[in-house]
């Protein structure tokens, strides 16, 4: 990774989370908190939109959009839940690693962690796409939209979950 998209990254990162210092030396843990803190704001976000949906597709009879709506708010809360008690939670963790990861693995998790939340941006646009566009479509192609907004989050929460890796040094996938 060059610098200059490592320094990107950061730069992007400050402006969606302020208080987020890339790591540096002495604030993990004020990074760490900050970026957990906003993935969960960001859930709750796109919860709140599933269940919009999800009333009016229920208003509308469409059983099985519903539950589709359903299984995604239910993977969003277990989403959140995963940011809050991450391992790197808190203080007193027995993660090995907090604080003394080398610069290569720091500029490895500053790009994961800008990466993630660009994921859930482009979760909460299909969002906004499918309120648009719900009234035109037919049912069949409400289910492929929400199918395809719940396999963005799911990849987005499957990435989440690699950054612990970066946290232990270890700067290949």
């Amino acid at each position: 990774m060059s610098v200059s998209s490592y320094t990107l990254a950061l730069e992007a990162l400050k402006t969606i989370v302020n208080a987020y210092s890339g790591y540096e030396k002495g604030k993990f843990m004020n990074s760490d908190e900050a970026i957990r803190s906003e993935i969960q704001r960001r859930c709750e976000m796109i919860t709140r939109h599933a269940e919009k949906i999800q009333q009016e597709v229920h208003s509308d009879g469409h059983r099985a959009a519903r539950t589709m709506l359903e299984n995604l708010i239910d993977s969003l809360s277990l989403f959140r839940s995963e940011a809050q008690f991450s391992i790197s939670s808190n203080s007193v963790s027995q993660h090995s690693a907090i604080g003394k990861l080398k610069n290569k693995a720091i500029r490895k998790l500053v790009t994961h962690d800008h990466e993630v939340l660009q994921g859930l941006v482009e979760a909460t646009r299909m969002a906004n796409e499918l309120v648009d566009q719900r009234p035109g479509l037919d049912q069949g192609q409400v289910e492929v939209e929400i199918s395809n907004w719940h396999q963005k989050v799911t990849r987005v929460r499957n990435m989440y979950l690699e950054r612990n890796m970066f946290i232990d040094g270890l700067t290949k996938r």
